[in-house]
C-alpha cells in the first residue's frame, strides 16, 4: 500500500507524451493557494470542503488539482495500519472467509481513523480524492491493484495491495496516485513526514504501469481512445 522508504535521491525524467503535458497552458498556482489556504480543515463536512476548494476555479484540472493538493498536504500515511493489514492478510491468506470479515472490519476502522485523525491507508487517500471530487462534480473512480513496496515485487504480492485513483478531465481519463504523493513513512522514527511527488499527478499511463498493476486491465489506461463528447 504505502510506499515506504528513506529518502532516496533519484532523478526522474518525464517523457516527452506525458499526459500532464495535455494541461501545460494551465498554471495551477491558485488551485495550490487555494488548497493552502484551507490546511487543517476537518473532514466532517465534505460538501462544503469540496466547495470551498473548488468553487471559485475555472477548470475542471484546477478543481481537481485543489483536491489533490489538499489531500495529499493534509492526510498522513498510517504506517500501524498499514503492518497490522498486512499482518492479517498473511496470515488470513487460506481463510477466505476470515479474511472477508477481516476486510470488512479493517475498513471500518480505517474510515474511522480517517475522520477523527486525518491518517489512513491507500483505500482512506483514494476514497477521500473520489468522494471530494465526485461532490464538485468531477468523474473519478477507484482503482484497485498492485503495486510494489520496498520488499516485495509484483510477482511475489499474493494480492491486491495497493489503490489510486483515475479522473476523467475533457473527456479524458488521466491516473494519479495520492497515497504516494503525500510523503512516507520515516522508518527510523516510524512517523510520516510529507514530501509532496508531483510526479504521480496526471503520470503518463505507461510511466504509471511500471509500478501501478490495476486488477481490471482496462485501468492501466495503455489503449485509450479520448472521447471528447463527454
Amino acid at each position: 500500500m504505502k510506499r515506504l522508504l528513506f529518502i532516496l535521491l533519484f532523478i526522474f525524467i518525464v517523457p516527452l507524451h506525458a499526459q500532464r503535458s495535455d494541461f501545460n497552458e494551465i498554471n495551477f498556482e491558485q488551485a495550490d493557494r487555494i488548497a493552502n489556504s484551507y490546511k487543517g480543515e476537518d473532514l466532517y463536512n465534505l460538501p462544503v470542503l469540496a466547495h470551498h476548494l473548488t468553487a471559485t476555479l475555472p477548470t475542471d484540472v484546477e478543481r481537481f488539482r485543489s483536491i489533490y493538493y489538499w489531500v495529499t498536504h493534509n492526510i498522513k500515511g498510517d504506517y500501524d495500519m498499514m503492518y497490522k493489514n498486512d499482518r492479517a492478510r498473511k496470515r488470513l491468506n487460506s481463510d477466505a472467509n476470515g479474511l472477508q470479515q477481516w476486510n470488512t472490519e479493517f475498513t471500518r476502522e480505517v474510515f474511522t481513523k480517517l475522520l477523527e485523525d486525518k491518517t489512513t491507508l491507500c483505500t482512506g487517500y483514494a476514497y477521500l480524492i473520489k468522494e471530494l471530487s465526485n461532490l464538485a462534480g468531477l468523474e473519478c473512480e477507484i482503482i484497485n491493484g498492485y503495486g510494489p513496496t520496498n520488499k516485495l515485487k509484483f510477482n511475489e504480492l499474493n494480492g491486491p495491495n495497493h489503490s489510486w485513483n483515475a479522473i476523467k478531465l475533457n473527456g479524458k481519463w488521466y491516473l494519479c496516485d495520492p497515497t504516494w504523493s503525500a510523503g512516507f513513512t520515516n522508518l527510523s522514527t516510524f512517523l510520516f513526514e510529507y514530501r509532496f511527488d508531483e510526479t504521480l499527478f496526471l503520470m503518463e499511463p505507461s510511466e504509471f504501469f511500471e509500478d501501478h498493476k490495476p486488477v481490471d486491465a482496462h485501468w492501466t489506461l495503455l489503449n485509450q481512445v479520448t472521447d471528447r463528447s463527454n
